[in-house]
């Protein structure tokens, strides 16, 4: 089973809010996709968070 993760929780995860541990377990497990459309919306964001790191992790 692979789970989509839209942006709204994402950023959300970011700020470690109510969403965080379940995104945790998701990102344990290894089933978390993404698409090109989720990442658009995504990378601006992770970029004015200055998350480098994350947004390279994003674009591989």
């Amino acid at each position: 089973m692979n789970v989509l993760v839209d942006t709204s929780i994402w950023i959300d995860y970011f700020r470690s809010g109510d969403n965080s541990k379940d995104l945790d377990y998701l990102i344990d497990e290894n089933i978390i996709v993404i698409n090109d459309i989720i990442l658009a919306k995504l990378i601006p964001y992770l970029k004015i968070k200055r998350q480098q790191r994350l947004s390279s992790y994003f674009m591989r």
